[in-house]
């Protein structure tokens, strides 16, 4: 009960961080397929930290991937980790 507590708390102010930081401004939405030169890369979705996007090479789309079970796409580790080793990383933007 308690680690169902901590994980509902654990969304809700992912939400509101996101709500309130980025105002529904679209990053990190589906990648632009065209422009990526490393079709090795997966790009974090900020709206859901369980999912994660990659543009396979001659993919005009691309695909939209989820994590297993209890995990999370970490950015910088360029892969899914689970819930307890996940924390939240400012994302990048120019």
């Amino acid at each position: 009960m308690l680690k169902a507590s901590l994980l509902c708390c654990l969304l809700l102010g992912l939400f509101l961080a996101v709500c309130t930081a980025y105002n529904g401004q679209d990053i990190y939405a589906e990648p632009n397929c065209d422009i990526v030169k490393d079709h090795s890369r997966k790009f974090r979705d900020i709206s859901d930290p369980t999912h994660y996007w990659v543009c396979p090479e001659g993919q005009e789309k691309a695909d939209y991937i989820q994590c297993p079970d209890n995990h999370a796409f970490m950015e910088p580790e360029q892969g899914c980790v689970v819930w307890e080793e996940w924390k939240w990383i400012e994302p990048y933007t120019k």
